[in-house]
Parts: structure tokens; sequence; C-alpha cells
């Protein structure tokens, strides 16, 4: 039996649509301390980690820890009707899952559960010499400066500066932030890979204030972005382009 009810409304619409960015199935494990999600996304080049604890909610109940598959694309498009002033509760019923939004209405949606014999991937074992702590909306302004002439963009850390170039045919584009801009940066060695913008931009879709977007990096190695939303935490691995920019 697992029943929940869930005040945030924002806060979960952020969840789910951080879940939704990237992958299209995935398989909530939920247990007496909150839900996770682990899942790679169709290229099988990002990976998404999502937390989101009992406390998160008004309500919380799970005798047993389930599994349930979610198609994700549905159900965000679900949580994207929800207002403001509603409230959510959570139950899952044999093969579905039920959503009643409560507010001047009271509005009830059944999703169906979808069978997942997959395990979770592992979390990927990087040790990274890297690390900046920004805001979400610096970050997201200087990708779309980037997209301007290319798909994809370069992050670099060194000293105590990190930067973002992305090269085209057209043109370039290159944004470097100043240390007092930054909230910290850690740097052991110098850091430089090439990423997907398309990626970039989804991973970083919820993240907003007042939210502290984590990225690490190593040369060459899968990037780590992490931030949290409302109560949980979301944390993504984005595989590098290998090539030069």
């Amino acid at each position: 039996m697992f029943e929940a009810t869930i005040h945030d409304t924002k806060s979960w619409k952020n969840s789910v649509d951080a879940i939704a960015a990237l992958i299209d199935e995935g398989t909530f494990q939920i247990t007496q301390t909150g839900l996770k999600l682990r899942a790679m996304d169709p290229s099988q080049i990002a990976l998404v980690d999502f937390e989101l604890p009992a406390k998160a909610f008004e309500k919380f109940k799970c005798d047993t820890p389930i599994n349930i598959g979610i198609d994700f694309a549905e159900l965000n498009k679900i949580t994207k009707r929800l207002r403001p002033e509603d409230k959510i509760d959570l139950k899952v019923e044999s093969t579905r899952l039920k959503l009643v939004f409560r507010g001047d209405a009271r509005r009830e949606f059944s999703l169906a559960i979808i069978e997942s014999s997959s395990t979770p991937p592992k979390e990927p074992n990087i040790e990274f010499t890297s690390e900046v702590k920004i805001a979400p909306s610096l970050i997201k302004e200087a990708l779309k400066d980037a997209e301007l002439v290319s798909s994809h963009v370069a992050f670099r850390m060194e000293g105590k500066g990190f930067s973002i170039k992305s090269d085209g045919d057209t043109g370039s584009v290159d944004i470097s932030f100043p240390e007092d801009k930054l909230l910290s940066i850690n740097v052991k060695n110098e850091s430089r890979a090439v990423f997907s913008l398309d990626h970039l931009n989804n991973i970083l879709r919820a993240a907003d204030v007042p939210s502290v977007v984590a990225i690490r990096l190593r040369t060459d190695a899968p990037l780590k972005v992490e931030y949290a939303v409302g109560d949980g935490r979301v944390v993504y691995y984005l595989a590098p382009r290998i090539e030069s920019i």
C-alpha cells in the first residue's frame, strides 16, 4: 500500500519535469524513506538520479517497498495541469497510479503502471578534479548565448575561473565568469570537456532559485550536475563529446 499527499505543487511539477526532460520511462522505487529513481536516457549518454524524501510530503505511507514503472511523458502531461492552490493525493491501486488534484475542483487522473524488469544503472565512479557552484540563471543564460553558434559547448575550469566556449561554422562565443559571480569554485587540476547543448538545456530545465547548481568536471569524462528541487534533489551525469572545439 502506498499513499501520499503533496502540498508543494511547484516542487512536484519541477521534479517530474526534471525527470521527463531526459527519460521516457523509469521506475520509482518507493520505501518508507521516500521516492527514488535512477535511469538512463534513450540515447544512453545521460543518467538521472532523483530522490524525494518522505519529509517532502504532507502525508506519506508505504507499508512495504514497491517499484512502479512510469511513463514520464504521460505523467508530465498530467502534472502540467496542476494549479498553484491544488493539493495532490497519490495512491497505487493494483496496476494504476491514481492522482487526485484537490483545489477549486476535485480532479482525478489514473495512469497505467508499466512493467519494468530492468535494474537501475550504477552511479558512475569518477574522481572529479574541478567543481563550481553557480546560480541557475547565470548558467542558463550562458547556454542561450552558446547555442547561437553551435549545438555543443566546452566547459573549462582552471585556477579560479570557469568558462564556456562554443564554436560553429558562423562564429564563436566565449563566456567567462568573474570569481565574485560564482558561489564557489575548487580546481585541483585544470579540467575541460565538450557536451551536447540540448542535453545540458534539458538537465538544467528544472533548476530555479533558490537552488544552487553544482557542476563537477574532469577532462574528457562525464559531467556531474546536481541541484535541489524543493526538498528533493536531482543529479545528472552527461557523457562528453570526444572532439575538439
